[in-house]
């Protein structure tokens, strides 16, 4: 993720876990075709003798969800190809999505893929949106993540903040394009002001850096107590790492390991390996070896190599 500097017994910042590929599946627009009658009866005839889109698409979505119908997983699959073919992006977007996960039938990437396609190419961001999270996380080449980070900032344009987010994200890390970190903190910053705990996460962690700007503690601590609060884990970690380094007034070790259990119980590897490293390196009172000790065993399953080496017993990360 590229140097950058970090005070004593703090860890670079994970990158954040992007938002579910599912997002936005169940957004609903009226459709002027749509037949009269919504009862539940007459949706599949609304959608096999009408044609009518909406209808194939409600019918997938209560299907899907088992609330009104039984869940039905497999009907509800060919009830959103039906509302695709029929021209409802957001089917197309629904369909594209239980493709990708296997969900009602076997897994078709490629499939999942062109059905994204059609529906960001028909104006619906959220598919834009969840194409970029399919190429970012299961990139096959490098043009993928290339697209990936425009896909995300045409899905920002479109005032999906998650996405501005991931955007900022690859921004920031020069993924798929120039690392740009003015820009990174700008959009963190904006998709913070929009909603997003992830944005608010990043731009706190820039802040408190003096990453492309100004350091400002007081605000980076505001936005991530907020973000910790709403469970972000790395949110979590940076305060506590904020607290035991004296950065926004005295330390306070009771407090940073408070913030440190709970972001390694949200499962930051980060969290988990900074909570050893005090546990171990803090002031005399707090060391507790056999609490260090589980804490980096739990940061090594979670993926954290470093910590893998500090354990008794060697292990693999991810193990």
């Amino acid at each position: 993720m590229g140097d950058r500097p970090a005070p004593r017994m703090m860890t670079t910042l994970l990158r954040l876990s992007l938002a579910l590929a599912l997002t936005g599946l169940f957004t609903l627009v009226p459709s002027a075709a749509q037949s009269p009658s919504s009862g539940l009866a007459d949706l599949p005839r609304a959608c096999n003798v009408d044609r009518d889109a909406q209808s194939c698409l409600k019918q997938a979505i209560r299907l899907y969800e088992g609330k009104k119908l039984p869940k039905d997983d497999l009907t509800a699959r060919r009830f959103a190809a039906k509302a695709c073919a029929e021209g409802a992006a957001e089917g197309c977007n629904f369909l594209a999505a239980m493709l990708e996960k296997g969900i009602g039938g076997p897994a078709d990437r490629p499939a999942a893929e062109r059905n994204y396609r059609r529906a960001c190419s028909a104006g619906y961001a959220n598919a834009c949106y969840n194409l970029g999270q399919l190429f970012y996380n299961e990139a096959s080449n490098d043009e993928e993540v290339v697209e990936a980070r425009a896909l995300f900032a045409k899905s920002c344009d479109a005032k999906i903040v998650d996405s501005c987010n991931n955007h900022a994200v690859m921004l920031k890390f020069g993924e798929g394009g120039p690392r740009d970190l003015p820009a990174a903190r700008a959009l963190f910053d904006a998709a913070c002001a929009a909603g997003s705990i992830d944005g608010c996460t990043n731009h706190g962690y820039m802040l408190m850096m003096g990453e492309a700007g100004p350091r400002d503690i007081a605000r980076a601590a505001t936005l991530l107590d907020a973000a910790c609060t709403a469970n972000a884990a790395n949110a979590c970690d940076n305060m506590g790492v904020m607290l035991m380094n004296s950065m926004n007034g005295p330390a306070d070790f009771g407090k940073a390991g408070t913030l440190l259990r709970k972001a390694c119980a949200l499962g930051s590897q980060s969290g988990c390996f900074n909570l050893g490293q005090m546990l171990t390196k803090g002031p005399e009172p707090i060391r507790d070896a056999g609490a260090a000790e589980a804490a980096h065993q739990e940061a090594c399953r979670l993926g954290h190599k470093q910590a893998c080496t500090l354990t008794t017993t060697p292990l693999q990360p991810g193990a």
